[in-house]
């Protein structure tokens, strides 16, 4: 696999047909820590499909041929690798065995595997849609998950297929700017889909964490606390600890979801606020702040987003009125 620098959202490009015959396996295999991999025939293996990293989500589009993916306890516990993998079989078929049961998955279908348990694939050539969504970016949403396997044909599967294709036809033209943006458009679609299936969800802490969660969001920005969350909800700090865990604490939870508003927001064309105005909308001391927080967390500063929209503000600033304005900024 080679980076392709055309591509304005990052991607990855890989095709072992330009390899010779005795790497080609070798070539597709090696980027995957996730399972123990390996062909199910001697001779050439042919694997093609692009991926595309959206931040909390990858996506590819794959052609592969047979193989099997064994992930073991010892694999589990050994990589860390947590994320939630959606498959969206094309063509083809997969022998799904976990948990001591084993399925047998015919195109069209959909099915989660979940990498913090053991399973293991085994397939003839496919086509398949996958989509790899970090563990918390996904239960954000959906909550926490308990389940691996097919999943129920609901009508939702196929327009998350559906758009999902679309976007990634669309992706070289795209702003890189944007991917979290599209990343949150296909979680929310996943998520949607995933709750009509009828997925299993750890009940013991679903409805407590959505609680937490809501009286997080209902609370103004930067004034969140331990003593008032344990206060309003009739918790314990260990259970505040507990719930936010995978989000290094609940501050951090909190942090790290003001700073996705303002990079929506500093994503957005229309966007016309400072970053002094967004620091104190989301609850940041100050402008430094914010700045520090945002290129710890993102990897750049802010004012990179909005350098690529400053011609568009300046030719339709003047025809959004600020009621408008504030809106769109504050999607969240």
């Amino acid at each position: 696999m080679h980076d392709d620098s055309h591509a304005t959202i990052p991607k990855i490009v890989m095709d072992s047909s330009v390899l010779p015959e005795a790497e080609q396996f070798a070539y597709w295999a090696a980027h995957s820590r996730g399972a123990r991999l390996r062909p199910l025939a001697p001779g050439p293996f042919l694997a093609r499909g692009d991926l595309w990293d959206l931040g909390g989500l990858q996506i590819t589009l794959v052609e592969v041929d047979p193989f099997v993916a064994i992930r073991d306890q010892m694999l589990v516990n050994a990589v860390d690798a947590d994320y939630l993998q959606l498959v969206q079989l094309l063509e083809g078929s997969i022998t799904f065995e976990s948990d001591g049961e084993t399925t047998l998955l015919e195109a069209p279908v959909s099915f989660l595997r979940d990498y913090g348990r053991p399973s293991t694939a085994t397939s003839t050539r496919i086509r398949c849609l996958i989509l790899y969504f970090a563990r918390d970016f996904l239960e954000e949403t959906v909550g926490p998950i308990d389940f691996q396997g097919a999943l129920a044909p609901v009508p939702d599967l196929m327009l998350l297929q559906t758009i999902a294709t679309r976007m990634i036809r669309f992706f070289p033209a795209a702003s890189a700017d944007s991917a979290p943006l599209y990343a949150t458009i296909l979680r929310d679609l996943a998520a949607a889909a995933l709750l009509r299936a009828g997925i299993h969800r750890r009940t013991d802490q679903l409805s407590l964490l959505a609680m937490a969660k809501n009286y997080v969001a209902a609370q103004p920005p930067g004034t969140l606390s331990v003593a008032g969350i344990t206060a309003a909800l009739g918790i314990s700090r260990s259970v505040v600890y507990r719930l936010f865990e995978r989000d290094g604490g609940l501050l951090a939870y909190d942090r790290m979801r003001r700073l996705r508003a303002v990079h929506r927001a500093m994503s957005n064309p229309l966007n016309g606020s400072t970053l002094v105005e967004l620091a104190a909308r989301y609850g940041f001391r100050d402008q430094a702040a914010l700045s520090r927080s945002f290129r710890k967390a993102f990897g750049s500063a802010p004012s990179d987003l909005g350098h690529g929209h400053a011609a568009i503000l300046s030719s339709t600033a003047s025809a959004i009125p600020d009621r408008i304005r504030h809106a769109l900024d504050s999607i969240d």
